[in-house]
This record gives C-alpha cells, structure tokens and sequence, in this order.
C-alpha cells in the first residue's frame, strides 16, 4: 500500500515538482496550495507524513504544522525551507516538527527523508497496536487468573470443610469451636504484623487443628468422664493423625505446623515433644492464646462458660508459662468486642452449616465476607 503524503505549498510548479519526485518513489501525493485546504483535508483523510513550505502568503510553515500537530498528532511533519536561520529550526522544534529540509530540495534526500518519517510513523503504529494486543491479552489472562483464584478458593473450601465436616460427625461442638479459634487466630496474627498467605495459613491450621479426632476411638472421644492414663495417651495421638493427613497436601504446610504443635507450650510442657519457646511454630503459638480463651468462654460439661474478662486475667496469668507473651500481648490489644462478634460469627456459620449438611465458604464469598467484616480486613 503506498504511503499517504501531503504536501503545502503557495507555488504551483513547486507542487508539481514534488508530485514528479514523490510519486515515483512509491508516495500517494496530495498537493495543496492553500494551507486552509490543508487543513480540512485532514479532517476528512488520514496522511502519514505533512510537508510544508515554510515561507507562504496565507499562514506560515511553521503555523501550519503545529495546527497539523493538533488535529493530526500521528502524522510526522517535514519542514521545507530555502532560510537557512537556526531561529527556525529551534521554532520549528518547540512546535514538534520531525524533519527539516532545505530547498531547494535534492531529489534524492527528499525521497530519503520522507521514507525515514513514513517508516517511524509505520513502526509507531505497529508499537501502538502491538500495545494494545498485549494490554488486552493482560486484561484476558487477569480474568482467567481471577476465575482460577475463585476455582482454587472453591476446591480450598471443599477439601477443608469436607475435613471439618468428617470429625463434626463425631463431634458436633467442633464445627463452631474451630470457626472461632481459626478467626481470633488470625485477628491476632493481623495484630502481630503478620501478612498474607500466613495470616490464612493461620487460620486454616485453627479450623483444622483437632482434624486428627478423626482417629481417635469414640469410646475415647465421646467419653464424658474423666479419661485414664492409658487413654490420654490415645487422645493425645491426635496431634501426629492430624500432622500426617494434612501434609500431603502442599497448600496446607503452614496449617499443618499449627496442627503440629498447638498442644505445645512455651516452658516447654506440652505435648507431643515438649517444645520449648519459639521451637513452636508461630502460628501455633497464636493459636493456643486464642483456643485458651475459647476454653474458658465456653460452656464444659463439668462448669459453666466463664467470662471474658475472668479469661483476660488467666490469660494474663500463665504469660510466658504455658503461653507466648508476646500472643498474649498480642490477643489482650485487640479491642475486647471483637471476640463477641466472632462467636456470633461462628454461631451463625455453624448454624448454617448444619441446616445445609454442608460447610459453609471459608475463603470466598460469603465467608470472605464474614471474615472481614468480623476482622476489620479489607
């Protein structure tokens, strides 16, 4: 397709000139007398390359082409001039003009000059278009990554809630105890500075943590008296049933340390190895505060729930025996309401669960939504 050039200029046989020469280089010449003209033409065409003669009666050069820059800003401009003034090729610079050439013109700079704007405007095009490609490709793989975030938060939520599920047949208490440890779990993570993957990571080790009962005989867990040595040793088995099922499963690592370790405690107490300080995993550190405190208010068999401010002060109390200080620390700043809201929360969620027969989202929609709006997160 041959390139498109216009071409101003107030005496005839100089346009007829420029026609002879450009035309035969491969060039569609359209000459113009009248820089007006000009100027409505490109209203109504598209030129990739504006040349003008700088000195003409009706407007000059210069005037010229700065309009053509306004009205065509993807055309390149050529400047034509028999004034050899550095005054004008600094005007015709603050205007954007692309080329000056001198006239009386060479014929074969003039073809040489128009080829080198035809082919700067031909490969700006290219770039623009190949930008656009590549801006809607971009939009085109956000939209598929998307759709897989919420496939992934999909299968996410039916890997763990079919685990929940699995021991809530066993245990009905279990659904809404694990919503709530999982979600003061990650309010207090959130309050530690902890971000991002980890703070789900957290909470999915809260929702899971007693997963291993699964194993456990129902003589054992279901018993309501006191439990003998022999079957404490059974029940505490627990912890490695829950560690080995869920770390096969490569999103759940994290989760899978909290599930390890949250009967640990930080002088070294607890079970299954007597872990001592921050040989506990984080999270699990986060978790004991937060299951702790559920513990205490939280209706037993053998007494009544207690209050939250009687669990504030035995919390206090074990700091830096049986738990984190600085989870402690952690748990005790985060306005004391926020625990009321998240056993609404869990009661509501579990409630639901059990009028469908099925877990209720954890990682998106309304789960998503609960979450945040019980934690504060955005």
């Amino acid at each position: 397709m041959r390139t498109p050039v216009l071409y101003v200029d107030d005496e005839p046989y100089v346009l007829r000139a420029f026609e002879r020469i450009v035309e035969r280089a491969d060039f569609e010449v359209t000459a113009v007398a009248d820089p007006h003209v000009a100027l409505e033409l490109l209203a109504t065409g598209s030129f990739d390359v504006v040349c003008s003669d700088y000195r003409m009666d009706l407007m000059s050069g210069l005037d010229f082409l700065a309009e053509v820059g306004r009205r065509a800003p993807e055309a390149a401009r050529i400047l034509i001039t028999a004034f050899h003034d550095f005054a004008i090729a600094v005007d015709a610079f603050k205007v954007g003009v692309d080329r000056l050439v001198p006239k009386p013109w060479v014929p074969e700079m003039l073809v040489g000059v128009l080829h080198e704007a035809a082919e700067k405007v031909h490969l700006r095009r290219e770039n623009e278009r190949l930008q656009a490609l590549l801006e809607d490709n971009l939009r085109r793989m956000e939209g598929l990554n998307a759709a897989l975030d919420v496939k992934l938060a999909h299968r996410t939520d039916q890997v763990i809630g079919s685990l929940v599920t699995a021991l809530d047949y066993r245990d009905e208490e279990t659904m809404a105890h694990s919503r709530r440890v999982s979600l003061m779990s990650r309010r207090v993570a959130g309050q530690m500075g902890l971000r991002g993957q980890l703070l789900t990571d957290i909470e999915w080790g809260g929702m899971l943590h007693d997963v291993g009962k699964i194993g456990v005989p129902d003589a054992i867990l279901l018993k309501r008296g006191k439990l003998t040595s022999d079957e404490w040793t059974l029940m505490r088995r627990h912890v490695e049933i829950g560690f080995h099922m869920l770390r096969r499963i490569d999103f759940l690592q994290n989760a899978a340390r909290v599930v390890a370790d949250h009967h640990e405690r930080w002088d070294g107490s607890g079970y299954p190895r007597g872990k001592r300080g921050d040989e506990t995993f984080i999270g699990a550190r986060i978790f004991a505060v937060a299951d702790t405190f559920d513990a205490i208010t939280s209706d037993r068999p053998y007494r009544p729930a207690r209050t939250d401010g009687e669990a504030f002060a035995e919390l206090r109390r074990v700091r830096g025996q049986q738990l984190d200080p600085a989870c402690v620390d952690a748990f005790l700043a985060v306005p004391p309401d926020t625990w009321g809201a998240v056993r609404r929360e869990a009661a509501q969620w579990a409630a639901e669960r059990s009028a469908t027969g099925a877990a209720g989202p954890l990682t998106h929609g309304a789960g998503l939504a609960a979450r945040e709006a019980v934690l504060g997160e955005e």
